[in-house]
């Protein structure tokens, strides 16, 4: 099972994901998040953010069909 991490933050509705290619561009669409390899590189890229977000590395983990 292939693992990967995402940038996330939570709203009202449940989760949203920091999207592909985005500077600062949120989906609730998990599958059309930026991707990290790891939790430090999705951690770095959370604190990067303005702090109004509360962004979080969020781990993954794809399941196979």
């Amino acid at each position: 099972m292939a693992s990967s991490v995402v940038v996330a933050r939570s709203n009202p509705n449940g989760l949203e994901y920091l999207a592909e290619g985005a500077r600062v561009a949120w989906t609730e669409a998990s599958d059309l998040a930026q991707q990290f390899q790891t939790v430090r590189d999705a951690t770095r890229a959370a604190m990067r953010l303005p702090s109004r977000f509360r962004a979080f590395a969020l781990p993954v983990h794809e399941q196979a069909n």
